[in-house]
């Protein structure tokens, strides 16, 4: 029966391709506007290396210094300071793991000896980063707790920077200049795609082998640093803010004029999309509310007028219903058959909006997936199709197709088939 359905179907479509073809591109739309969202928001969400663990991560990435005393109507918004990091989140008990990070700066990657250079991004960590984050290590190991509080100048370098020095990945115990100041390689790592803000960079070096990471002001508050914290499981979340509002109180109270406000963060990896600003609050349920008003709208206003189409469709196959009802047919198989055609219009129109979503992604990646280290980095983007694609992303187009389906397809439906006999022959 259902294989009569798709024949059917089929026919419809080459006997009036307009209606036909209106309805699939109806659908179209609808489906790939909500994938793109669907697309964007998984990458800045999702857990994918070297950020595999962002479900239960936390981030500081502002402070603000404001005057302790009443009265005071300025404050001085920026990165952390070192200073902040070693006395509010290094000594969290109820963390698995902090990091702090100068995000980033563009040197010029040399090998000794030679004229030539090219500019690198280099991001400073500490020895912990490479525990919060999950790299994939080609070549190496990178530098540990005692190298990192010697200040041992010793990199890890991305495979594309490697290839570009020396022409090959196996350059461990090599040498690179960053700014003419001489590094050794202890491991090479797989690119990282610019959208992993926290972890992006293309040569990670230790942060005390600068001296931009003891740049502090506003009594030492305020630097260039930021702060990621790697809780056991988010349900630890709200303990480990409760202990860094303490030690943020504790740290306070040994200054003079100043205090540090950290404006409700950590942040989880949702909420600081909705943080733009260093003075800006997070407001992740406004962010919310904005996601579900544009998906509603982008699905609903192409399922009514989906509907007004199909409900048109039917009232040109009255005389076809009222015929199959008089020869037996029950209101049920007629309901059933309107639907599994206009289901075969939303499969179509579904398959086809969800390639095109990829498809605009891939062509628009540098507009819908921008973020702010795009703007100043001086690498490739080497966002892969394996970080869009993934098989829940399937599954949430076709339950959308099915959506549209049941509300553009079941009051037309349910109308026509409840007709009887003679209103259908004579087409009213």
């Amino acid at each position: 029966m259902y294989k009569i359905y798709f024949k059917q179907a089929l026919q419809l479509l080459k006997e009036n391709p307009f209606l036909g073809i209106l309805t699939i591109v109806g659908t179209v739309l609808a489906i790939c506007m909500i994938m793109i969202i669907v697309i964007v928001y998984e990458v800045r969400t999702a857990n994918y290396k070297p950020e595999t663990r962002r479900d239960r991560m936390l981030s500081v990435k502002w402070g603000t210094a404001k005057p302790k005393k009443e009265g005071g109507d300025w404050s001085s918004n920026s990165r952390l300071s070192t200073r902040s990091i070693k006395e509010c989140f290094y000594p969290l008990e109820s963390a698995e793991a902090v990091t702090g990070i100068l995000h980033f700066t563009n040197l010029l990657a040399t090998v000794p000896g030679s004229t030539e250079g090219f500019k690198a991004d280099v991001t400073y960590t500490d020895a912990a980063f490479w525990r919060v984050f999950e790299f994939n290590f080609l070549e190496g190991q990178p530098y540990v707790q005692e190298e990192f509080e010697s200040g041992i100048r010793k990199v890890v370098i991305s495979e594309t920077i490697a290839r570009r020095l020396y022409g090959t990945k196996e350059v461990v115990g090599k040498t690179v200049e960053l700014g003419f100041v001489p590094y050794t390689i202890g491991g090479v790592v797989k690119d990282v795609p610019m959208q992993a803000e926290a972890a992006y960079g293309n040569v990670w070096a230790p942060y005390t082998t600068t001296p931009l990471s003891e740049d502090g002001w506003a009594e030492d508050l305020l630097g260039s640093m930021r702060c990621y914290i790697l809780a056991p499981s988010s349900a630890d979340f709200d303990a480990i803010r409760r202990e860094v509002n303490q030690r943020v109180e504790m740290m306070n109270g040994t200054l003079s004029d100043l205090c540090l406000d950290l404006r409700g963060q950590p942040d989880t990896q949702f909420a600081q999309l909705s943080r733009r600003w260093a003075g800006d609050e997070s407001d992740a349920s406004a962010l919310i509310r904005k996601y579900v008003i544009i998906i509603l709208v982008l699905l609903l206003v192409p399922a009514f007028n989906l509907s007004g189409i199909t409900l048109s469709r039917m009232k040109k196959r009255m005389a076809e219903l009222g015929v199959r009802k008089a020869f037996g047919a029950s209101q049920k198989e007629l309901f059933g058959q309107i639907l599994y055609e206009n289901f075969i219009f939303t499969l179509i129109g579904g398959a086809v909006g969800l390639a095109l979503s990829y498809f605009a992604v891939v062509m628009m990646k540098d507009w819908l997936l921008f973020t702010t280290i795009q703007s100043l980095s001086s690498g490739t983007d080497t966002t892969s199709m394996k970080m869009l694609f993934k098989p829940m992303v399937f599954v949430y187009a076709f339950l959308f197709c099915l959506l549209i389906n049941l509300v553009s397809a079941g009051i037309p439906a349910w109308i026509a088939s409840r007709k009887n006999i003679v209103s259908s022959l004579n087409q009213q």
